[in-house]
């Protein structure tokens, strides 16, 4: 009796189940719509993908051809964005992490730059920001993609960020290119 009366009145009891049964139920079928809208979101994320890779892997190739001067002539990137090329006269391309730290760079570039061009609208001129994109370049490599940047920048403004001089050096004598150095107040 003393158990049974320490558990509390039936009454109560029962409310409080049906109170906490309806909670599961209301909390199932919230985890039934996130279930649901995961599932719908992996399904078009494999879809973009699909759709994606292929196009960001030609425009990636594209610019990494030129950022190398034709060395490499394709880039193919799977659903998951891990990347391959294929130098010319390579009869099989070869994953990008055996690539030199240079030419693994210019990769990252021409990725990069490839998203921005097939995401940002063209028509809205959305300007292009880069923060010491070409840190780790030896100089030949600074100067291809300064060169290739130069003419990107016809179609949409590119702010190129960098502590380092060898830039501003390289496009100091480009009339379509405005330098500007800052200092740091003393």
């Amino acid at each position: 009796t003393g158990r049974i009366a320490a558990l509390g009145d039936s009454v109560q009891l029962e409310a409080r189940a049906q109170a906490l049964e309806e909670q599961l139920t209301e909390l199932q079928g919230q985890y039934d719509a996130i279930a649901l809208a995961m599932e719908a979101l992996e399904e078009a994320n494999g879809e973009l993908q699909s759709r994606f890779s292929p196009a960001l892997g030609r425009r990636a190739g594209e610019i990494f051809t030129r950022l190398t001067d034709g060395k490499y002539q394709r880039v193919t990137l799977d659903r998951q964005l891990s990347a391959a090329v294929e130098a010319e006269g390579d009869a099989v391309a070869r994953d990008a992490c055996l690539l030199s730290q240079g030419a693994f760079d210019q990769l990252y570039l021409a990725v990069r730059l490839a998203i921005c061009q097939l995401v940002l609208p063209q028509e809205r001129e959305v300007p292009m920001v880069l923060d010491d994109a070409l840190a780790n370049f030896d100089d030949a490599r600074c100067a291809a993609a300064l060169d290739y940047l130069t003419r990107e920048a016809q179609n949409r403004q590119i702010l190129l960020f960098t502590c380092h001089s060898r830039e501003a050096d390289f496009l100091e004598n480009r009339p379509e290119v405005a330098v500007w150095r800052l200092t740091e107040a003393l």
